[in-house]
């Protein structure tokens, strides 16, 4: 075999998980820029360093997130990571599941009231400990 065709078939063979990959990665990157058009005031997102924040105001590639006390910060539209949705049905599962088992009707491993509802935030209950 010829060493020059032997080496394109080694150069063609190599390449092509290259070019698979970057297909799959461009796709991906389309299908959150899609997302992130999507959103809208109201909406509350996750950010890719997991703060969590509701849209009051957008521009074109600048959001306005407000924290839980009010307070308003500029982010970058590609700095979101998601949308947060509601774990509706998680929630319902969980009660169900909670009434099954016939424990200590006093002991609960989660927080009651909303502060369940919204992750990563302490509970008013929760400092006074």
């Amino acid at each position: 075999m010829d060493p020059l065709l032997m080496l394109l078939v080694i150069f063609a063979v190599m390449m092509l998980p290259m070019l698979l990959m970057g297909n799959r990665q461009r796709k991906m990157m389309r299908e959150q820029q899609e997302r992130l058009s999507q959103l809208e005031i109201g909406d509350e997102v996750r950010t890719h360093s997991g703060f969590y924040g509701l849209i009051v105001d957008q521009y074109d590639d600048v959001v306005i997130l407000e924290t839980e006390d009010g307070s308003q910060m500029k982010w970058a539209r590609n700095a979101i990571s998601q949308k947060v949705e509601e774990p509706a049905a998680a929630d319902a599962s969980d009660d169900l599941d909670a009434d099954d088992t016939g424990g200590d009707a006093g002991a609960s491993h989660e927080p009651s009231g909303t502060d369940r509802d919204v992750p990563g935030v302490t509970g008013s209950a929760d400092r006074d400990r």
